[in-house]
């Protein structure tokens, strides 16, 4: 008797008001309060930190702000996809925009989320917690998750955020699990490699690509594993390690070891993490099972190992992925026992693989061939090639750059907004590395042909150094919705051609004049962006004299207000006229640049660009300056002659003038001549 009231005071125990915001709030949309003074740490994420937000349309609701870091790319598309979307089993995005952002001293991307009340499932992967039930994770995880990974792959869209500390539930007595963010950074840019495949694990974090959902199912498998488990079973590990244990154990065993499972999730869990992608569950697998349809367990498939190993750096490899994969790890190293032919030996009898060994000797003998001057680069490229003959489900590897073909665009995003050296990724481009890859898939598929295609439009844009191309504009062409990068408008959050014409009057207003309005990340964007041929004005903008470039800049920036609006923007016009000095000197006739001097405070004012360009670059008023100022020269250069003779009196002018005597006493004398004649014969006739 004496323990049943505790018990009862035990179970009445309130939970925990939730943290209300405080301080002055951001307001995103008129509507969004988002709180700098109210962290909520128990949300941050690796890469991007949370606060408490309100809404003034309904103070009740529990929010959350995310403010993104402004060096990463968000995923703009997936955030114009799930904005207000009610899905079960994702976390309700509500809002998304820019707002002045005081702790960073610019204006941030936020996203404003619905809280979860429940928490985090495990506050951090080093946590242990109290293992899951075998019923609850089958009975109502699984089918909550199925359905929402059934409705992103119905909208072509991948997750590549699931892991337990990016999961939620969402209410507080734990009834609904949902997924948390996946829009703050590149696909799967914060996801520990435990959570992804080996071959996407390989690939720098940036450089992994949105994926497919079969990505998303691996992620989940692992979660799930953990969940059961209560704990990270490879805490300890390091990249490495994972990776390395993946390879040659097989996810499966290597995370599950020596734990004893329930069968049902044995079959899941085989499933879901199968190593072979093709192999692996899909979406509607993964629904027959939570369906109650039972499946037959996949077994792991082995991959073929050699009678003997082959030795590198101290150890022995029995397989061509092991290798490949202990390779790339000591690239500087790995050249040598391929030039030697030891590798080859190897494959044609450890492996009993002719038709790999034949391969691997042709690259080795074209790379032989290669001049003594490019040798390096020859070894490099033949490391690189028989890495993706080792084992074609890795990424593409070159050095220390790494990335699946869809990674391309956002690992250049990354590079370039954290502001690293851009070098290796160029080299890797421009010596058709990608191409390499598409060249060593041993099935063809219509996919890669396409891609291939995109590589080399994008190497011969980067090739071209002039603005409007090199690698803002292949930045631009592999990340759709990226937002332009241009210090100009870097606060502003362009994604939309639409948007940079505001963006740049906003900075007219605050922004030293004497800075020009155009880069070569505006320049580029607008190439990539604008649905308008500008190729025109791109080339008066690279133009080798100063006013031809003003002009290319005042026609480009005109060509995207004519088409796109607004109709006014006199603080861009102001900027853009304190530049046109150098396109009204020119002009020849000081009578035309006095008018145009009286005129173009008049346009500016107006805000027209248009206006403003077909003014300056009047075709008719510039062959009308032109025609007067030869007929100018020819003048002048006569007038000029004659006055240098006048002044000089040089030898030249006494023999004209003796010329001219002896003529004119020629004809003098003859005149005389003809009149004696003439007197004559009349005399003697009459």
């Amino acid at each position: 008797m004496a323990k049943e009231p505790e018990k009862k005071k035990e179970a009445a125990a309130p939970r925990a008001e939730p943290v209300k915001g405080s301080g002055t709030p951001i307001v995103l949309k008129d509507r969004f309060q988002v709180y700098p003074a109210t962290p909520l740490y128990d949300f941050d994420l690796p890469s991007a930190t949370a606060f408490a937000c309100s809404d003034k349309r309904d103070p009740s609701l529990y929010l959350l702000a995310y403010v993104c870091k402004p060096e990463l790319p968000p995923r703009v598309n997936v955030l114009r996809t799930l904005k207000g979307h009610t899905m079960t089993g994702l976390m309700p995005l509500l809002e998304w925009g820019v707002a002045e952002w005081p702790p960073a001293g610019r204006q941030c991307l936020l996203v404003i989320y619905q809280r979860p009340l429940g928490g985090r499932v495990m506050p951090s992967l080093d946590a242990e917690i109290a293992p899951l039930e075998e019923h609850e994770l089958v009975k109502k995880i699984m089918p909550q998750m199925t359905m929402v990974l059934k409705e992103l792959a119905e909208k072509g869209i991948t997750h590549r955020a699931i892991r337990p500390t990016n999961l939620y539930w969402m209410d507080e007595r734990g009834e609904q699990l949902v997924l948390g963010d996946c829009v703050t950074t590149p696909p799967a840019f914060d996801q520990p490699v435990v959570f992804e495949s080996a071959e996407a694990g390989m690939c720098m974090p940036a450089a992994r690509g949105s994926g497919g959902n079969i990505d998303d199912l691996y992620a989940l498998g692992v979660s799930m594993l953990m969940m059961k488990m209560g704990r990270n079973p490879l805490k300890e590990a390091t990249t490495e390690q994972i990776l390395k244990g993946k390879i040659t154990k097989g996810t499966y065993s290597l995370l599950v070891g020596d734990e004893r499972l329930p069968l049902s999730m044995i079959e899941l869990l085989r499933g879901l993490l199968c190593d072979d992608p093709a192999e692996r569950w899909s979406v509607n697998e993964l629904e027959l099972w939570a369906n109650g349809r039972r499946l037959s367990p996949l077994q792991p498939k082995q991959d073929k190992r050699a009678v003997r190993g082959f030795a590198f750096l101290g150890e022995e490899y029995n397989t061509c992925r092991e290798l490949a994969f202990a390779m790339s790890q000591n690239w500087d190293k790995a050249a040598e026992p391929m030039m030697d032919g030891q590798l080859e030996v190897w494959l044609r009898r450890g492996i009993e693989n002719k038709d790999l060994a034949d391969l691997v000797g042709l690259a080795i003998k074209n790379a032989k061939g290669a001049p003594a001057a490019d040798l390096k680069q020859a070894e490099d490229l033949l490391v690189t090639r028989i890495l993706m003959l080792l084992d074609p489900m890795a990424p593409i590897r070159y050095k220390s750059f790494s990335a699946l073909p869809l990674g391309f665009g956002p690992a250049l995003a990354v590079i370039m907004g954290v502001k690293t050296d851009p070098r290796l990724f160029a080299e890797c481009l421009t010596r058709d590395v990608p191409h390499i890859w598409f060249e060593t898939r041993p099935e063809y598929d219509p996919t890669n042909s396409q891609i291939d295609s995109m590589f080399k439009d994008i190497k011969a844009f980067m090739l071209q150094q002039a603005m409007g191309y090199g690698l803002e504009r292949v930045l631009y062409d592999l990340n759709e919705s990226l937002p332009c990068q241009s210090s100009l408008v870097a606060d502003s959050f362009v994604a939309e051609i639409a948007e940079l014409l505001p963006a740049l009057e906003h900075t007219a207003k605050k922004i030293d004049p004497r800075t020009l309005p155009m880069d070569r990340h505006i320049a580029a964007f607008i190439a990539c962006r604008f649905d308008y041929n500008v190729e025109r004005q791109v080339t008066a903008l690279n133009d080798k004299t100063a006013h031809n470039q003003l002009l290319g800049m005042l026609s480009l920036l005109g060509t995207v207000q004519w088409r796109l609006g607004p109709e006014s923007l006199p603080g861009l016009a102001s900027w853009i006229g304190a530049h046109l000095q150098p396109v009204v000197a020119a002009f020849h006739s000081r009578a035309r640049r006095r008018d145009m001097e009286k005129e173009l405070p008049r346009l500016v004012r107006s805000g027209n660009l248009p206006e403003l360009f077909a003014y300056i670059d009047n075709v008719e008023e510039k062959r009308r300056d032109e025609d007067g100022f030869m007929l100018a020269k020819a003048e002048y250069a006569a007038s000029s002659q004659e006055a240098s003779d006048i002044e000089n009196g040089t030898d030249r002018r006494s023999e004209e003038a003796q010329r001219y005597g002896h003529q004119a006493a020629g004809v003098i004398s003859m005149m005389m001549a003809l009149t004696a004649l003439s007197i004559l014969l009349l005399i003697r006739f009459f």
